[in-house]
């Protein structure tokens, strides 16, 4: 198809360029963090840390000290309201948003360093892809990059929030050459019902009987579309070809469903694929016994920390798209040549897009090496937090959202059957009308964290559900003491860790 041959002629060499960087991380790390400095040094944030006396990576980390989300906030509020300079000296372009914060929302600036950021990371990817997995280019494809649904909305100050279209985010170059694989057009994520959105969707799926890629971040999402293929069969049947239509029944009658049928020249799935997410991608496997199944890597809306490469041991590190530390449980800080393997660490970020030793609240494991630079595996949210399918809820978060319902233990994360949320109850204080009404209460101040809301309106996450027990706390407390706590060692938690789910089914079993 020409869409994928001016694609792969766009992207050709990419893998290698990053492949070259691998081999000498120290060296492109120094590079990629003074660029960063010498770029920032006259705005507001450069000026209050002393960037014009910077020389070495050791410099900078003794200047600017660790930095989580609300420590940025109150600068991009004013960045939100149109200053300048505050803490990149370039304009931003747009915000984009994402949850994990207390106040629900975070909202990240992009500036037009920060999208090349993106490309050096994603275009090697793209390149290593077409290259490995040919079969991908001969048929269509379907990226879904950004939310669905999402209304185009501008800060006080007039940035847009959200890119326009997902093929930006490749680069004018390739812009238009993704656009003529697409299997579902552009357009249809701007369709505002979620109900609607989803019809067009799947009849835009399944009237291309040659899709062969598929790219999308949580595995839940693709899982819930091929779902309501079941539920929406006939509605969707009547609005495609005839002899299309005849072959979706006979698939959908068959007795199990060999989903592969549906797309017969399906070679890639792309999502994420490790922590919470590993068991969902194992599902997709099972239903498409003939497609591979890549792991995303890590890619934040932040920045990109790995992308896969098909002769890695696990993702690597994308050592020239930002500057990489990591922080150990003992609280020293390493930077990529120095990392151990089989250690784990929590990621920290300077990126292009005003991000300083950002705490970015992921965990790796370091899997081996490729070239001279670190492979590392997600292995989930640090601290508090749940994260079955991309909503971030943390600790503080949630407290905020459930501190003014009565008779509230904790919200428990559930991986399976399906990602849910139980809300526990003291039955002695909340009665089964009282309940429901909390668990209403519940769901809408989450929703406040834009993922969460997205996995809702997805069907990827249902309503919160009520659960009215005698003593939740007291039920927390014996489990957390056969976890191997000590009573006095025991923290109330407003969010129970997505282990803990588990754990928690068991314990109602007895």
């Amino acid at each position: 198809m020409s869409g994928w041959s001016n694609i792969r002629s766009g992207v050709a060499g990419q893998r290698d360029t990053l492949v070259e960087a691998l081999k000498k991380p120290e060296e492109m790390q120094a590079q990629l963090l003074r660029q960063i400095i010498d770029r920032n040094r006259d705005c507001e944030f450069g000026k209050r840390y002393g960037f014009h006396s910077i020389r070495t990576i050791e410099d900078y980390q003794r200047r600017v000290p660790l930095h989580d989300y609300n420590d940025f906030r109150a600068d991009i509020d004013r960045m939100m309201a149109g200053e300048k300079k505050v803490l990149v000296a370039d304009d931003v372009r747009l915000f984009e948003t994402t949850g994990g914060s207390t106040g629900g929302s975070k909202f990240l600036p992009f500036t037009d360093a920060a999208l090349k950021a993106i490309r050096r990371a994603v275009l090697p990817w793209l390149d290593d892809l077409v290259m490995s997995r040919p079969g991908i280019c001969d048929g269509q494809a379907y990226w879904a990059i950004s939310p669905a649904t999402r209304q185009q909305s501008r800060t006080t100050g007039g940035i847009p929030i959200g890119i326009t279209n997902d093929a930006a985010y490749f680069g004018t170059d390739l812009a238009q050459s993704i656009d003529h694989t697409l299997a579902v057009p552009a357009s249809v994520a701007s369709i505002q019902s979620f109900r609607e959105w989803q019809l067009e969707t799947l009849c835009h799926l399944l009237g291309c009987r040659e899709l062969s890629f598929v790219s999308v971040w949580s595995p839940t999402f693709f899982l819930q579309l091929l779902d309501a293929i079941l539920d929406n069969a006939e509605l969707i049947a009547k609005k495609l070809a005839p002899n299309r239509a005849a072959e979706l029944r006979e698939i959908l009658s068959e007795k199990p469903i060999q989903w592969q049928h549906l797309w017969p020249m399906l070679n890639t799935i792309s999502c994420w694929s490790s922590a919470s997410s590993r068991r969902y991608a194992d599902e997709i496997a099972e239903r498409f016994p003939g497609t591979s199944i890549q792991g995303k890597g890590l890619l934040a809306t932040e920045g990109v920390v790995t992308v896969p490469l098909a002769d890695a041991c696990e993702a690597v590190l994308t050592i020239d798209s930002a500057f990489y530390e990591f922080e150990a449980e003992s609280g020293e800080i390493f930077v990529p040549w120095e990392l151990e393997t089989g250690q784990t660490y929590n990621v920290l970020l300077t990126t292009e897009a005003g991000l300083y030793r950002y705490r970015l609240g992921d965990r790796v494991l370091v899997a081996g090496w490729y070239e001279a630079s670190p492979c590392l595996e997600f292995i989930g949210r640090d601290g508090g937090g749940s994260d079955l399918c991309g909503e971030k809820l943390t600790e503080e978060f949630v407290e905020l959202a459930l501190s003014d319902i009565p008779g509230v233990g904790f919200l428990v994360p559930l991986a399976k059957p399906r990602p849910a949320y139980l809300l526990m109850l003291d039955e002695a204080i909340v009665n089964a009308d009282q309940g429901q009404t909390a668990a209403r209460i519940a769901d809408d101040k989450l929703m406040d964290n834009p993922q969460y809301r997205y996995a809702r309106e997805l069907g990827q996450l249902p309503p919160v559900e009520p659960y009215r027990i005698a003593n939740p706390l007291g039920l927390y407390n014996s489990i957390c003491i056969q976890s191997g706590q000590r009573l006095g060692d025991i923290k109330p938690a407003a969010l129970a860790s997505a282990t803990w789910g588990e754990r928690f089914g068991k314990a109602m079993a007895l």
